[in-house]
């Protein structure tokens, strides 16, 4: 529900706009949803974003958003970004992932343009959440020939890899796909792939630390980051690595608290001189 104090804010922004200072109209609108956030307001900012050639604010204003789908206003500004944006890649997702398609049509950025957003990211040695987004703007053909590059590097970020794997994931792509797991080439298919934290392996490794840990909930959000770290670094060969999900969290547990991973020991020992320090 919209408050007094916002709907005066969103009558200034609205006259603001009306008279063309749009940057006036962003600041009152910016305001106002500091003061809580509402559909109405949410558009309102997306909108006068995207007329300032500011996407990308307007693209991570909106994916804020808890549900994307359910209302028609969302999903139109939603898809509206994604064109704004050259998100192809995310519109492609979206189809094979909820089966829907986007309001508007989404395409990539010109070839110069992905040639050169490519070349960019491996030139980065920190990679943020912006960075990794720009591969969204490549045709869906440059986007699996790059990723497929990248998950054969072994300087590879250990976040970027697993992003990648599961974007190829969200994709449905059928090819078989080369990626480096523990410096050893692995293969896997991303579309007969699940996605890390809906695999079934995953799910019960971390419901029997939960269970471990349910008289000793402070320590429960370390020990979640420990275990995300351990198998992150399996992902996607979860199921080659851990043939007893109970036993491997018991032995994973021992591990974190003791330094004694029993019989997944040297296994746990090798992942951690891979993570990054």
């Amino acid at each position: 529900m919209t408050s007094v104090s916002q709907k005066n804010l969103l009558n200034l922004a609205q006259k603001a706009a009306a008279s063309g200072n749009l940057t006036q109209a962003i600041q009152y609108l910016e305001e106002a949803l500091r003061n809580g956030r509402t559909t109405k307001l949410v558009i309102e900012l997306c909108d006068l974003y995207l007329k300032t050639g500011q996407s990308y604010a307007a693209y991570a204003l909106i994916k804020e958003e808890q549900d994307l789908f359910s209302e028609s206003a969302i999903f139109t500004e939603y898809s509206k970004i994604l064109q704004a944006n050259h998100f192809v890649i995310e519109a492609l997702e979206l189809q094979h992932m909820s089966k829907l398609e986007v309001i508007v049509a989404v395409s990539p950025e010109t070839e110069a343009k992905q040639q050169k957003i490519m070349a960019e990211f491996k030139q980065k040695k920190q990679v943020t959440q912006y960075d990794y987004e720009q591969l969204f703007k490549l045709q869906l053909h440059n986007f699996i020939n790059f990723a497929q590059s990248l998950l054969l590097d072994p300087s590879l970020n250990f976040a970027v890899r697993i992003a990648l794997c599961e974007d190829l994931v969200r994709l449905g792509v059928k090819e078989d796909i080369s990626v480096l797991v523990l410096n050893q080439v692995e293969h896997f298919v991303p579309q007969e792939t699940e996605l890390l934290e809906k695999g079934t392996v995953y799910r019960e490794i971390v419901s029997a630390i939960g269970s471990r840990y349910y008289h000793r909930p402070s320590q429960l959000p370390t020990i979640l980051g420990e275990v995300n770290l351990i198998l992150g670094s399996l992902y996607p060969k979860l199921t080659k690595y851990v043939d007893e999900p109970d036993s491997f969290a018991s032995d994973l547990a021992s591990f974190i608290e003791k330094h004694d991973g029993r019989g997944h020991d040297k296994l746990f020992k090798q992942i951690y001189t891979k993570l990054p320090k």
